[in-house]
């Protein structure tokens, strides 16, 4: 079969993972708002028509074994997973070109391109905020285990304690202070400040 990407799309609430050839077939996986590499700049449409069977699963070269059939476009705009839609059956090829031509005048809109790239990046930013505070966490755990194997007593930093020191001060393993450390995903105060802070989106009309 060779090389492939894959992009992630939704099908009956279930995330499924839809293989193509488009771009640069180097296993990579995109969900929205993804860059994928190897794509055409501008705004670009695709179609792929899909096979599920019984259970919701694709059904690759085996249409025997399909239940319905889907046809599936992709929006890229500037690189990025943009949007995807889904219509019910296998269209007829007119119909495929009316879609696509409906979609690329949707993202010709560019206040609408912007729009959507803002909010790709300040989701990003989120997502990377909400890891080094994770990553922050599990390396102030590793270096307490540390004071604490070497005999140092952890105490309270500015009179306030930290729920990783009182773990590992019990007994708990390290490794499950980690683990702890990294599922949080906030500081224990809940604060996120500066880049990747939500913004209101009224911010500038409220008296």
């Amino acid at each position: 079969m060779g090389m492939f990407d894959s992009l992630y799309i939704e099908i009956d609430g279930k995330d499924t993972q839809v293989q193509t050839k488009r771009f640069d077939c180097c296993l990579a996986s995109y969900h929205l708002g993804d860059c994928i590499d190897g794509a055409t700049p501008g705004v670009r449409a695709y179609f792929d028509e899909l096979d599920i069977d019984q259970a919701g699963r694709l059904v690759y070269g085996r249409a025997d074994d399909a239940a319905r059939s889907l046809t599936l476009f992709v929006v890229v705009v500037q690189g990025v997973f943009a949007e995807y839609c889904l219509d019910e059956g296998r269209l007829e090829p007119q119909a495929i070109k009316e879609r696509i031509r409906q979609l690329r005048e949707r993202w010709a809109d560019s206040t609408r391109v912007i729009d959507f790239l803002v909010g790709v990046v300040m989701k990003k930013q989120q997502t990377i905020a909400s890891l080094n505070s994770r990553i922050a966490h599990a390396a102030s755990a590793i270096a307490s285990a540390r004071r604490l194997r070497a005999g140092e007593d952890l105490k309270e930093r500015f009179g306030l304690p930290r729920e990783a020191d009182e773990r590992l001060t019990r007994g708990d393993d390290p490794l499950d202070v980690v683990e702890w450390a990294l599922g949080e995903a906030r500081s224990r105060w809940g604060f996120c400040s500066g880049r990747g802070a939500t913004a209101d989106p009224l911010e500038d009309y409220r008296l």
